[in-house]
């Protein structure tokens, strides 16, 4: 589910929640004034302590459920204020990793380099094993995480190796969890060397999940 159309699942559930929640509280309100007025009748044929006995469980009942609201309200403050906060920090990364159009021109731009000069180049393709089971056990947030820090993780080893900066390569997100890695001058030998030491990377990486996280190259 992409980013923007998840938080507005996101935050429409949220908006559902407190309607649920406020017409509770108003239920509950009308069945204790509905209560109070029948009591309120009985206690015209004497029946003073069952009214005060009601009185009091309905004033305690309204009082809880309303304690109960202010505190789902603070909640769902926090929790949005949260959410915004999150989704921003993966909206700025993922703006700042080239994507699927971007790559296209590079490797048009690369394909005429390397045939002109007679040189090779490398690509990589992987994605994210098991995303979606990820994303149903743990929530689409930790399947966001992984993404970030699957593209944190590559652009730093990419930094690391001076052979990788050295040939200009480049990083870009093709779609969801699919990611191209294009590294200019290696061989087809390098790029295995390449994306076994990628994988080896990406293996180490923890994010509080059982499952290891693994990609498929």
């Amino acid at each position: 589910m992409p980013i923007n159309n998840r938080r507005a699942y996101e935050v429409k559930k949220n908006v559902e929640n407190r309607i649920l929640l406020k017409r509770l509280i108003y239920m509950t309100f009308i069945f204790s004034v509905f209560l109070t007025a029948l009591i309120y009748i009985g206690k015209l044929y004497g029946m003073m302590e069952l009214y005060f006995a009601v009185l009091v469980y309905t004033i305690i009942l309204v009082f809880f459920g309303y304690l109960s609201f202010l505190n789902y309200e603070s909640k769902s403050d926090s929790q949005m204020k949260a959410l915004v906060k999150k989704e921003g920090i993966i909206s700025g990364e993922l703006v700042l990793i080239n994507t699927e159009e971007k790559l296209k021109n590079i490797l048009s731009l690369e394909f005429e380099r390397c045939f002109n000069n007679n040189s090779e180049s490398a690509i990589i393709f992987f994605d994210v094993d098991q995303l979606g089971e990820v994303n149903r056990n743990y929530g689409y947030n930790t399947g966001d995480q992984i993404i970030i820090e699957i593209i944190l993780s590559t652009k730093r080893f990419i930094s690391e190796s001076a052979l990788l900066q050295n040939s200009g390569a480049v990083l870009a997100r093709v779609k969801g969890d699919t990611f191209a890695l294009l590294m200019p001058n290696i061989t087809e030998k390098g790029g295995y060397l390449e994306a076994e030491k990628l994988k080896t990377v990406i293996q180490t990486l923890r994010l509080g999940i059982e499952e290891p996280i693994t990609c498929r190259f």
